[in-house]
């Protein structure tokens, strides 16, 4: 008994131990403020190529089955347009009308959308282990719940039957430790093990862009070939169709408190054809005779399908767009804590101009290094010009200067010299 209660205590503090780790680690994440920053194309387009025409009757949609090149070409319209480089129109035909050849140099894309998808159905098995008794039934219940685990009953005593990951046994067992403490537990909770079968259906969509840019006018020249592609995939299961189809019962499990009180055999144990028991119908087909189906709208949610194709455009665009212009982007940095103006959490919520002015309120002097960080963080975050970048870099570099060694003011100057490196650049492809 002894050895047991010095088991339990192990037992509780690795959990203890473990759970202090865990909210540990996720109370010291990086603090991350998000800021939008203008990058370099990958080629420099000549900067007389101002107008830029997508020819929608060049653009071959032969192969593409989800029928999404209207949206393809209007997406690469508006985002190029949104970077104010080049003055985009999506057009069927062109002429003179539209530009003079003899007097300003023109681009035109044209190329092909490729899309599809498949719907693989089919049946899929796994190995789920039952538990019984009140307290059994409860912690693998909740354990199940609160994993978001799929859970069946058996016909033998109502067991609860789960396949069991990594964090649902560990929660099971700290509800079976808790429900033990207020008395609520069997002595030994019965087990079993089912074969149990659910349907599935995995849906695959992707889409694909193979564009050229060409420009005309006094001279013709293609400046960028591109192939970008971007694909989806989901596995939808039908919880309702979870079943046990072959159960097995541990019978010395079944007869244990029997066997325990006499401590020697009555019977036999029964043989391994009466120990198994069968279920369902087991030879059931998986896979239907029919093809693979092209997604429909029966296959995702209406809203769920839009956004998805809109993420698929989105992504085989990009590469296209960041070589042939100029493009803002998403970045984040961490933000330091503490600090005489403690401006991080202003920093965080996006207030940029109030923690840089809450920030320059303090003397020179009396600046912390945190203070001095945040502030070069504020000057990068709401940057304008080359010189908000100098500042920025200036700001870095006094921090790091009163904190040696400090990683996070190292990875700002290093962040800011990448962006004046790239400013040289931007400013020869944004120069009016």
């Amino acid at each position: 008994m002894k050895k047991i209660n010095i088991t339990q205590k192990t037992y509780f503090a690795f959990l203890f131990c473990l759970y202090g780790s865990v909210l540990l680690s996720a109370c010291t994440r990086p603090n991350l403020s998000q800021f939008e920053v203008q990058r370099p194309s990958r080629i420099t387009i000549p900067r007389e190529v101002k107008k830029v025409f997508i020819r929608a009757d060049l653009v071959d949609e032969t192969n593409d089955k989800l029928g999404i090149k209207i949206q393809v070409l209007q997406q690469l319209a508006d985002e190029l347009n949104s970077f104010g480089r080049f003055k985009v129109s999506v057009v069927d035909t062109l002429d003179g009308s539209q530009f003079d050849p003899e007097k300003e140099s023109v681009a035109i894309i044209q190329g092909e959308v490729i899309s599809g998808g498949e719907v693989d159905r089919g049946q899929f098995t796994d190995l789920a282990t039952c538990t019984g008794g009140i307290s059994g039934r409860l912690s693998s219940a909740g354990a199940a719940a609160i994993t978001n685990e799929a859970i069946t009953l058996d016909k033998w005593h109502g067991y609860v039957c789960r396949r069991g990951t990594f964090a649902g046994n560990a929660a099971e067992l700290v509800l079976s430790s808790a429900f033990s403490l207020v008395g609520l537990n069997d002595a030994i909770p019965p087990k079993n093990q089912v074969v149990r079968i659910y349907d599935y259906k995995n849906i695959s969509l992707f889409a694909q862009v193979n564009f050229t840019f060409n420009m005309i006018g006094l001279s013709r020249e293609t400046l960028a070939i591109r192939a970008d592609s971007a694909s989806f995939g989901r596995t939808i299961t039908d919880k309702d169709s979870y079943r046990n189809i072959k159960e097995s019962h541990l019978i010395s499990l079944t007869l244990g408190s029997l066997l325990s009180i006499t401590r020697i055999p009555i019977f036999p144990i029964p043989n391994r054809q009466i120990a198994l028991a069968s279920r369902s119908n087991p030879k059931q087909i998986f896979y239907g005779p029919k093809g693979l189906a092209i997604p429909d709208i029966y296959d995702l949610p209406p809203k769920e399908k839009r956004q998805v194709i809109q993420q698929l455009v989105k992504r085989a665009l990009e590469s296209f767009i960041r070589t042939i212009s100029p493009y803002k982007q998403m970045v984040e940095a961490e933000v330091a804590e503490g600090g005489k103006a403690k401006a991080g959490n202003l920093l965080k919520e996006g207030k940029i101009q109030k923690a840089r002015k809450i920030i320059e309120a303090i003397p020179t002097e009396k600046r912390e290094s945190q203070d001095w960080y945040n502030l070069g963080l504020a000057y990068e975050a709401g940057a304008l010009s080359p010189e908000d970048y100098e500042d920025a870099r200036r700001f870095y570099i006094s921090a790091l200067e009163k904190s040696p060694g400090i990683r996070l003011y190292a990875q700002g100057v290093g962040r800011i010299r990448r962006y004046l490196a790239e400013t040289k650049i931007l400013a020869r492809q944004t120069q009016k």
